[in-house]
């Protein structure tokens, strides 16, 4: 591919796969990687993330398509001019020996045809690689101690200064984060940033999608060897993909530009607690809501691993936007008109299959009884419904009555009462004793 240094591709893989054995662990998969990236590789444990970051040093021959480097075939460099193209950053990396870190870092002269002479030797541009090596990553002043003195996050930026003291124009960094405390994970990512703004194709696996977003322009999200999603973070951290590839439900957030996430609850493999069709014990919870009267009490069951269903609501009430939030079913209605008969169908159908009804302290009006109706029918055949108490139904009838007389009739056919939300979805998370 021709073109400016801006759009050239670094890396074309097309039509990758990599089998171990029978077992096809990475691909079909299609790739382009343009100078200047910064990717960020993500996924769950066995996605084909290192397998992907191995294949692009190449560490492992696919079995089948193809990988160019630099419009070349990638089988077809020699180990030191791939050294002299790619810096690679590995995840796990041992040196026992007494070296000091400047020798350590002199090692990556080792593709150089002059830079084998270690540390105070080979020519002048040789010192100065190994010195701007060892700024650049703040090891200046460690540069006489013993690597075996090193902290954990010490040595990985002695690695990375190693890395970049090869000069190449592209670095591939496998969970360089890996066993590392906060503040030395933000110190890699920003020295990450850095080298990305001077110019380097930058790709990093990450298990940490908050880093990722917060510093990779471009996220790639694999899932079981194939490409789910790729796009800049706040296209890649959706609460809906997200829950899809990781089985993991989670709030998006943002800070400025950059997105970021926080998990609510894990949906488990077969025969977990949380699932996405019922919740905390595989209970499946639906709420009567509207006029933002249950976005406490659906954000509290959420908490707890429920994943309810709501409604009827109007796509402009709160409850509706709460709902959307963290990506539940919900019963919608238009706003400012009677419930359309399909809507109210949508909701027998809903406490059908729902285990438990909570009817949230609605104000009601002639426009809004049909849930209390429905719920009043489900209480009457059995299933479990626990109403709202306070404040009292007397205080939200807008119906002449009408809406008291049909809750009066709930507690007759046996449903609950709560007046605390927290102490009522703790009491239905909590385990049955047997």
């Amino acid at each position: 591919m021709t073109g400016s240094a801006e759009t050239r591709s670094v890396y074309r893989l097309t039509g990758l796969q990599v089998s171990y054995g029978s077992r096809l662990v990475l691909g079909p998969l299609d790739l382009d990687v343009a100078a200047g990236t910064f990717l960020g590789i993500l996924g769950p444990n066995g996605s084909g993330k290192t397998t992907l970051l191995r294949v692009l040093t190449g560490g492992i021959r696919p079995n089948a398509g193809s990988v160019l480097l630099q419009d070349r075939p990638l089988s077809g460099y020699r180990a030191t001019e791939v050294a002299r193209l790619i810096g690679v950053v590995p995840q796990q990396f041992t040196l026992d020996f007494g070296f000091t870190v400047e020798e350590m870092v002199a090692m990556g002269r080792y593709a150089h045809p002059l830079g084998r002479h270690g540390a105070g030797g080979g020519t002048e541009a040789e010192r100065t690689a190994v010195a701007s090596a060892l700024e650049a990553t703040g090891m200046t002043e460690l540069s006489g101690r013993l690597v075996t003195e090193l902290s954990g996050g010490e040595r990985q930026r002695a690695l990375i200064a190693q890395t970049l003291a090869q000069e190449t124009p592209v670095l591939l960094l496998d969970e360089p984060l890996n066993n590392l405390d906060l503040n030395h994970q933000l110190e890699v990512m920003q020295l990450l940033g850095r080298l990305h703004s001077a110019g380097k194709t930058i790709v990093v696996v990450l298990h940490d999608l908050n880093m990722a977003a917060q510093y990779c322009d471009e996220l790639l999200l694999l899932d079981a060897g194939h490409v789910a999603a790729r796009g800049a973070p706040q296209e890649i951290l959706d609460p809906r993909l997200i829950l899809e590839v990781f089985r993991v439900r989670v709030a998006v957030h943002r800070q400025g530009r950059r997105p970021y996430l926080t998990p609510l609850w894990a949906r488990a493999s077969e025969g977990g607690v949380a699932t996405d069709a019922g919740g905390a014990g595989g209970k499946r919870v639906h709420v009567i809501a509207g006029g933002g009267a249950a976005s406490e009490l659906i954000e509290e069951l959420v908490l707890h691993g429920f994943s309810p269903t709501v409604g009827i609501v109007s796509v402009f009430d709160t409850d509706y936007a709460t709902a959307q939030r963290y990506e539940l079913e919900v019963i919608a209605a238009p706003p400012f008109q009677p419930f359309p008969d399909e809507a109210v169908e949508q909701l027998k159908a809903r406490l059908d299959d729902a285990d438990v009804v909570f009817v949230a302290p609605i104000f009601f009006g002639p426009g809004n009884l049909e849930p209390l109706m429905v719920a009043l029918a489900a209480a009457q055949a059995g299933k479990k419904v626990v109403v709202a108490d306070s404040p009292p139904i007397e205080r939200r009838d807008l119906s002449e009555g009408r809406a008291t007389d049909l809750v009066e009739q709930l507690f007759a056919a046996g449903a609950g009462r709560f007046t605390d939300v927290r102490h009522a979805v703790e009491s239905l998370a909590a385990p049955a004793v047997p």
